[in-house]
């Protein structure tokens, strides 16, 4: 990565190389206190609304809005991302916007909004879906979803297909999550 704005120790203390900086979830160092990256993580799709939840997520950790990572989450994450070091590096725009949406605790609460649940699944890498809850959230944020996700044609309903309902039942199964698994036994399936 070129970096040339940061001292050699600090390259040196991140493992910097042409394509990797050692950081806790793509984002925070183990050593260096105050200090916080953004962008450096190739997404494929979208990339503004994966930078926008990650800035939310420095954003609310420095603010002390947020909890900062602990020195163990920090250690544990940063000799996980150098385990995988040498794998592909690309992410999908949905999954690191999903890691930094968590981190940043403004990931939607399907619970909460059952029906635009096949959309938030299933529909659009949408910014309006991630005003929908905690810090920051907007009042209009979930009808505004709902236009996008119409307009995008991906929701004439909120049934899921059989495909789908397959889909989120074999996630719940993977997931020890019982709003999760409430949801997807709820949801309606098109017949």
């Amino acid at each position: 990565m070129n970096i040339p704005f940061l001292s050699p120790e600090i390259r040196r203390s991140l493992n910097a190389d042409e394509h990797h900086l050692d950081l806790y979830k793509f984002t925070f160092p183990e050593q260096l206190p105050g200090l916080a990256f953004l962008g450096m993580l190739a997404v494929i799709g979208p990339y503004f609304p994966v930078l926008e939840l990650q800035a939310r997520w420095i954003a609310y950790t420095f603010s002390g809005a947020q909890p900062a990572p602990s020195a163990e989450e920090l250690q544990a994450g940063v000799e996980a991302y150098r385990a995988r070091r040498g794998g592909p590096q690309e992410m999908p725009c949905h999954a690191a916007a999903l890691l930094f949406a968590r981190a940043a605790g403004v990931e939607p609460k399907l619970e909460q909004w059952p029906e635009l649940g096949r959309g938030l699944m299933f529909g659009p890498l949408a910014p309006a879906s991630f005003r929908m809850n905690g810090r920051d959230s907007l009042p209009d944020a979930p009808r505004r979803f709902a236009e996008e996700i119409k307009a995008f044609g991906c929701m004439s309903s909120n049934q899921l297909t059989a495909m789908q309902r397959g889909q989120l039942q074999a996630l719940a199964d993977a997931r020890d999550d019982e709003a999760f698994a409430y949801f997807v036994a709820r949801v309606p399936i098109s017949q």
